[in-house]
């Protein structure tokens, strides 16, 4: 299948060779006559086609440009909402969070914080709401992207 990078080419080239074909001319014995003079319905046809081509390789340069706006922009999108989770999580909850990524357990999470185990779950649930993970392994990973 061909890619549009190189329709828009082929588009160009047809189009430039049309345009020059509308302006081409013949000898009738001595004289000399543009296609528009005996024929002027070859060089309309000709310059429509032309236009028609041009019209479609806009049309195709036009879909591109869109595709590279969204793709930028997803992209810009994703690395911000990446970026702000950590501004909706409490210092408590990052501290809570770095521990989950460093393997420890609920209760060695306690134990090393000072606080009870319920804390920890307390903390690790409003973890998982802001990241919008369903357990610690995609937490891990949702924090490890970049």
């Amino acid at each position: 299948m061909m890619n549009a990078k190189r329709k828009q080419e082929l588009l160009v080239a047809f189009s430039i060779f049309l345009a020059l074909c509308s302006i081409g001319f013949s000898f009738e014995g001595t004289t000399f006559l543009w296609f528009w003079q005996k024929y002027p319905i070859i060089p309309i046809a000709l310059l429509l086609f032309t236009f028609l081509a041009v019209r479609y390789w806009l049309t195709l340069e036009l879909e591109k440009q869109r595709q590279a706006i969204f793709h930028e922009y997803s992209k810009r999108h994703k690395i911000k909402q990446q970026a702000d989770f950590k501004n909706l999580l409490s210092p408590r909850e990052i501290e809570v969070l770095e521990l989950i990524n460093s393997g420890l357990s609920n209760k060695e999470i306690a134990e090393k914080l000072y606080v009870s185990i319920s804390t920890v779950k307390t903390h690790i649930n409003n973890i998982y709401k802001v990241l919008e993970v369903k357990n610690r392994r995609e937490a891990i990973e949702k924090v490890n992207e970049k």
